[in-house]
């Protein structure tokens, strides 16, 4: 008499083996691209939480926007006292930089972070120059060191169309200009951004957020060499601008090395990117713009 087998041959168990690895292979991108989503939610969900910060701090100082005052000094030091939380400034998606610590202005009262943050003030488009909700880099006065000032919420000429801060890769001063942004950043196409399709979060200074499609490139004396600017042109001319018919001109005080013009309106700068860098192709690395 035979006896009756129950056990899986050889051949159904590589073909179940194999049935499970054509699944993995299928379900492990959707996976990763959930998990990434959460992370940009996460993370837009900080910049709207600072967002609101920002919008009950001008409020409270006479309708200005924080400025650069004092040693160590860092745009959310004045807007902590809105939102109480040093975990709203870190992006799930930026892990970089060693624990430091962080001063309030000339207050003595001083911060400790764990890791860089992730978002940065809108200084304006180009370096110091000026333009966003800060004035230019210059002398302060009172002291031996430089400052920016800030501006009154009645010069800001499109609020709800104005970044007040968002994602950057800037360090350690954090900022969110479009030679700034991407001084940590070293990829090769717009598509490599920290969230998925070439996105990043940003607030406006009316206290909305969402994300926005970025373009990205080479710019010779930005930092890292790179830059990064927002995609849309209409929203481009007022991202970056209190007001964008404002004349931006290079800063005696403080160079920045970057081969955008003086003398055009703040509005225009990224048109003028637009319309004078070309597509970086396969070996390009100066003053072009990458692909997706």
């Amino acid at each position: 008499m035979r006896r009756n087998q129950n056990g899986f041959t050889l051949i159904e168990l590589l073909v179940v083996i194999a049935i499970i690895a054509i699944l993995a292979a299928i379900l492990f991108p959707v996976f990763a691209q959930a998990r990434a989503k959460a992370r940009a939610i996460s993370c837009l969900s900080n910049v709207k939480q600072i967002g609101l910060g920002f919008a009950m701090y001008v409020q409270d100082y006479d309708e200005t926007t924080p400025s650069g005052r004092g040693s160590g000094w860092e745009w959310w030091t004045e807007l902590y006292p809105y939102f109480k939380n040093l975990d709203f400034l870190y992006c799930p998606d930026r892990n970089d930089g060693s624990p430091t610590t962080r001063n309030v202005g000339d207050t003595g009262q001083s911060f400790k972070l764990r890791k860089y943050t992730g978002y940065g003030y809108n200084w304006g488009p180009i370096g110091w120059r000026g333009g966003g909700l800060l004035q230019r880099q210059q002398p302060n006065p009172e002291l031996t060191r430089s400052h920016l000032p800030g501006v009154s919420l009645a010069s800001i000429t499109n609020p709800a169309d104005t970044f007040s801060f968002g994602d950057t890769y800037d360090t350690p001063r954090m900022t969110i200009g479009i030679g700034f942004l991407a001084d940590t950043w070293n990829g090769t196409a717009t598509g490599q951004l920290r969230h998925s399709g070439g996105m990043l979060n940003f607030a406006f200074v009316d206290g909305h957020a969402k994300a926005v499609k970025m373009k990205t490139g080479y710019m010779s004396g930005a930092f890292n060499d790179r830059f990064v600017m927002v995609g849309d042109p209409n929203l481009a001319r007022t991202a970056y601008c209190a007001d964008p018919s404002a004349i931006i001109n290079t800063n005696p005080d403080s160079g920045d090395g970057m081969n955008i013009p003086a003398g055009i309106a703040c509005g225009d700068i990224p048109a003028w990117i637009t319309a004078n860098y070309p597509a970086c192709g396969t070996t390009g690395t100066s003053n072009c713009f990458h692909g997706q």
